[in-house]
């Protein structure tokens, strides 16, 4: 063979092989591809399974609080009703106390006018123990109902409160989680409005 000739068959054979090179690397490379292409899928699918039974989970354990809540709702009822009793009870101590200090008071102001009551000036006289002793009674009942109206009130009246807060704590919570909703899908479309522009 000739030099030209053996120089063409040299050149096929390297034209032969490079092609089948390229088709190999070609092939070799789709396959990784593929494979890299399904390995991502997998872990996103899992990611999102990992995410979405994180978030079970955390329902389900909001859910059996609210229930062990709601069951715990008569041991409540009945520590509120407990506190009420004490209430009342030391409101009725109060009084007692009160009225026993007040009847040696008027007991000790009854000897003094009865000592004095043979003088001449009469001041002694003005002072009526059964009058001082029924406006002592009328303040001691008012102060009674006074507290145990301000301790039923301020009871009903913080239930009340407390309420309206966990309502709009509720109501600023959805309205966080919505802005935050837009606000990732305004993201989610403008990355593809520039991922289309970018084509």
């Amino acid at each position: 063979m000739s030099a030209g000739k053996e120089e063409i068959k040299i050149n096929e054979n390297i034209d032969v092989n490079e092609l089948k090179n390229i088709t190999k690397f070609n092939k070799d490379n789709n396959n990784l591809n593929e494979r890299t292409n399904r390995d991502y899928n997998n872990t996103l699918n899992q990611q999102q399974d990992a995410i979405n039974n994180t978030l079970d989970n955390t329902l389900n354990n909001v859910k059996r609080t609210t229930d062990e809540a709601t069951r715990e709702i008569p041991r409540y009822t009945q520590r509120i009703a407990e506190y009420q009793e004490q209430t009342i009870q030391t409101i009725k101590d109060i009084a007692s106390d009160f009225i026993e200090a007040e009847k040696q008071v008027i007991s000790s102001f009854q000897s003094q006018v009865d000592r004095n009551s043979g003088n001449t000036n009469g001041v002694w006289d003005l002072y009526n123990p059964q009058r001082i002793a029924e406006n002592y009674a009328v303040m001691v009942n008012n102060f009674t109902s006074y507290l145990l109206n301000t301790s039923n009130n301020s009871l009903a009246s913080n239930m009340r409160v407390y309420n309206t807060a966990l309502e709009q704590t509720r109501d600023n919570l959805k309205a966080c989680a919505k802005t935050n909703t837009n606000c990732m899908k305004s993201g989610e479309q403008s990355g593809n409005s520039q991922n289309r522009v970018d084509e």
